[in-house]
């Protein structure tokens, strides 16, 4: 731990937001992004707030459909007989990062990773999505980069966002002044010059738990990474269907997660002139995880 930077692990969730809503606190769960960021000077908090004993983890049924805690590693998640009717979240929580890494991250720390984007990790670099003036990626190295245009062209790295999203998730957020329930691709915003934050989330907010209504009637998680394990993906899609609606989510390819046209999966992501190859490989892997729902 860096000089000077207190810890506590709180025993409750009402103790856990009032330390969070301390000026530089930082939530900490299975801290594998975290960490990351602190190294690099992403992230300089001055309390590290350890949810392990807040009582946020767990899976059970809640009005037909499933309640994950925030805190609930991806490997329970991916081995869950409560979550294997959500074909697509079991499949993601499953092919998410490596064995090791599945054992401590969490649900919430998935969805609320940063870009792995190595323009905005790397210590030479002081990029526009983390203060800078320059998107360097745009002037630079982007091949595994988004497809969508904008200030960052960074790719959202979270294997759960887009199969959650497509079984109709939503997300609970809380804090001292209170609780609100959102669909989970509202959890994101696209980063502006005021605000480049890539999450909705306000001071003092923490992700709780993760809501999934009834199983939809079939769905699939299709994704492609450099290697099986230990890899983002480059590009991931996630389907679901109940009754005649399909929904479509992808991640990769832009910001933050991405809801599809099932009729035309890659309009509106035109691609960057070394990232256009993303736009053949969204479109198949849209192909194979439709099929896979029909």
């Amino acid at each position: 731990m860096a000089e000077g930077v207190r810890y506590a692990r709180p025993r409750g969730l009402d103790d856990a937001l009032a330390l969070l809503a301390e000026p530089g606190a930082a939530a900490l769960a299975g801290g594998t992004d975290l960490a990351g960021q602190v190294d690099r000077g992403l992230r300089t908090p001055a309390l590290l707030v350890d949810l392990q004993a807040a009582g946020l983890d767990g899976i059970e049924t809640r009005d037909g459909g499933v309640e994950l805690g925030a805190a609930t590693t991806l490997a329970d998640l991916a081995e869950s007989p409560l979550v294997a009717p959500y074909a697509a979240v079991a499949e993601a929580a499953a092919q998410a990062a490596s064995p090791l890494l599945r054992n401590v991250g969490t649900v919430g720390g998935n969805l609320c990773q940063h870009t792995r984007c190595w323009y905005y990790r790397g210590v030479e670099w002081h990029c526009w999505l983390g203060g800078g003036e320059t998107c360097y990626a745009q002037i630079g190295d982007h091949r595994k980069h988004g497809l969508e245009p904008g200030d960052c062209i960074s790719a959202h790295p979270s294997d759960l966002a887009p199969a959650l999203a497509a079984c109709g998730a939503t997300v609970v957020v809380r804090s001292l002044e209170g609780e609100r329930e959102l669909p989970l691709l509202e959890l994101y915003r696209r980063p502006t010059a005021d605000d480049r934050s890539l999450l909705a989330l306000r001071p003092g907010e923490l992700v709780t738990a993760v809501r999934l209504p009834a199983p939809p009637a079939r769905s699939a998680y299709r994704r492609a990474g450099e290697r099986q394990a230990f890899s983002f993906p480059l590009v991931a899609v996630a389907a679901a269907r109940r009754d005649t609606e399909t929904r479509l989510v992808a991640a990769g390819v832009a910001n933050v997660p991405h809801a599809l046209d099932p009729a035309d999966p890659a309009a509106g992501l035109p691609g960057n002139p070394q990232s256009a190859w993303k736009r053949e490989l969204l479109v198949a892997l849209a192909e194979r995880a439709l099929a896979a729902v029909a």
